[in-house]
């Protein structure tokens, strides 16, 4: 590994603690964090899948001893499936993230989505065997108020990305001369 990838690495490793850990309360009971935000965009700006696994697996060890998980949260708890779903899904993001679509944001929106579905379907049934409750309930309470928010998740990653995308870029252009 050179020591950009592992500086780039620390660097987003840095701001998912920094950032993760945020949430924005929406109502009595749905509090909206940027933990999948964040998680988008290191996907995106990643290239290697074992950077994207290192940088995840690290936050999910991280906090289980900091307070870095949303709300302020460490160890395990009721949604630690969620924090375990990130790490999971740098796989499936990782390999359809190469396939050739020439719409960027609907190759995005398509990648994303998979990466959704199985954090919901990974953080839901941890709840679920968490809290000793049935699936369709924990469905409810931790994926269904959180649709509309992770699909503009979705976009403001697509847009970040495209904002920082070519400043990585060039910094290896200007690394490799």
């Amino acid at each position: 590994m050179s020591v950009r990838r592992i500086t780039t690495a620390g660097i987003l490793l840095a701001v998912m603690c920094a950032l993760g850990c945020l949430s924005i309360p929406f109502g009595d009971n749905v509090k909206v964090s940027l933990q999948l935000l964040v998680v988008f965009i290191i996907f995106a700006l990643e290239d290697h899948l074992v950077d994207k696994l290192v940088i995840t697996g690290l936050y999910l060890l991280l906090g289980l001893f900091l307070p870095i998980y949303a709300g302020f949260n460490a160890g395990i708890t009721p949604t630690f499936g969620f924090v375990i779903s990130f790490v999971v899904a740098a796989i499936p993001f990782h390999f359809l993230n190469k396939i050739k679509i020439k719409n960027e944001p609907i190759k995005f929106g398509i990648v994303c989505l998979v990466t959704i579905l199985i954090v919901y379907l990974i953080g839901s049934i941890f709840l679920a065997l968490y809290l000793k409750m049935d699936y369709f309930p924990s469905l409810m309470i931790s994926v269904v108020p959180y649709i509309p928010f992770d699909i503009a998740k979705v976009a403001i990653a697509f847009f970040a990305v495209k904002l920082l995308k070519p400043v990585i870029n060039r910094n290896k252009v200007e690394e490799a001369k």
